[in-house]
C-alpha cells in the first residue's frame, strides 16, 4: 500500500499548496492510474492522514503536515469554578475558558485576565446571580460599560455570557471548554469585551493560531455564521493572507 500511496511524489506535488481539496488528490492519483475510483482515493487519503503526512483543515479540505490539536492547560480556578457550577446545575450546559490562554498567541501580554463562563441563554442571569454570591468580581456580558469600567482593573474577573447554540466545545480534563475555532470567532465578534486582543494583536493571534495548531476552517466558519460574522471573518482572513 505504501508504494501505491506515492508518498514522496505526493509531497512534492502539493508542497506549494496551502489547501488541498479531495478533487486535487483524485487528480494526482488519476495521473498515475486513470481508472482509479474516488472510493479508493478516499481510502488512500485516510491512510496518508494516519501517517501524519496530511491533516484535515475543513470538510474535504486538507493541508500537508501532521494534525496538532489545541488542548489548553486549564487554570486551577476554572476547575474549582466548574465543580461548583456542575454541583448546582448538573444538567446545564456550560463552557469555561480564560483569556490567559491567549498569551501564547500574543506579542504583548496583558496583566489582567477574564474567566469566561458561558451557559444556556435563559439561564445566564441565574448563573450570574449565583456566582455573584461567591465572588464580587462577576459581570454579565450585557453590562459592557461596567465591564470596561471595573473588570479591566481586576486580576481575574468572571464574565458570564450566553452560549451560542451549536458552539464548538471540547472536553479538557472533563471540563467543557472552548475550541480554538470558538475562541478565535469570539474575540473577533466581541471586540468590546476582548478589547486587549484587537488591532495588531488580533492579527497576531490568528496568525500564530494557524501556525501552531490545526484550525478547522469549516468549524470556524460554521460558528462564525451562527454569530452572523461569517463574511467579515472570511474577509479578515483573506486580508491576513495578502499581507
Amino acid at each position: 500500500m505504501h508504494n501505491k500511496l506515492l508518498i514522496e511524489e505526493f509531497k512534492e506535488y502539493f508542497k506549494m499548496k496551502k489547501e488541498i481539496l479531495q478533487s486535487d488528490i483524485f487528480k494526482f492519483y488519476s495521473g498515475y492510474e486513470p481508472e482509479i475510483s474516488k472510493e479508493l482515493v478516499r481510502k488512500r487519503t485516510e491512510n496518508i492522514i494516519k501517517q501524519g503526512i496530511l491533516k484535515k483543515v475543513g470538510k474535504g479540505v486538507y493541508a500537508l503536515g501532521n494534525e496538532t490539536n489545541y488542548q489548553p492547560e486549564l487554570d486551577p480556578f476554572i476547575k474549582k469554578l466548574y465543580k461548583k457550577l456542575n454541583k448546582e446545575y448538573p444538567v446545564v450546559k456550560f463552557c469555561l475558558w480564560n483569556t490567559k490562554q491567549l498569551n501564547e498567541f500574543m506579542l504583548h501580554q496583558p496583566g489582567r485576565f477574564y474567566t469566561i463562563v458561558e451557559t444556556e441563554n435563559e439561564l445566564s442571569e441565574y448563573v450570574f446571580n449565583y456566582l455573584k454570591d461567591f465572588n464580587k468580581e462577576v459581570y454579565h456580558s450585557t453590562d459592557k460599560d461596567i465591564i470596561q469600567k471595573y473588570a479591566s482593573f481586576s486580576f481575574n474577573s468572571i464574565i458570564v455570557k450566553d452560549l451560542t447554540t451549536e458552539a464548538p466545545i471540547q472536553q479538557v480534563e472533563n471540563i467543557p471548554s472552548a475550541t480554538l475555532e470558538k475562541i478565535l470567532v469570539d474575540i473577533f465578534c466581541d471586540d468590546d469585551l476582548f478589547i486587549a486582543h484587537q488591532g495588531s494583536e488580533l492579527e497576531m493571534i490568528f496568525r500564530t493560531s494557524f501556525e501552531k495548531y490545526t484550525v478547522n476552517k469549516s468549524k470556524l466558519f460554521r460558528y462564525a455564521a451562527r454569530r452572523n460574522k461569517k463574511e467579515q471573518i472570511i474577509d479578515f482572513l483573506n486580508n491576513l493572507n495578502s499581507l
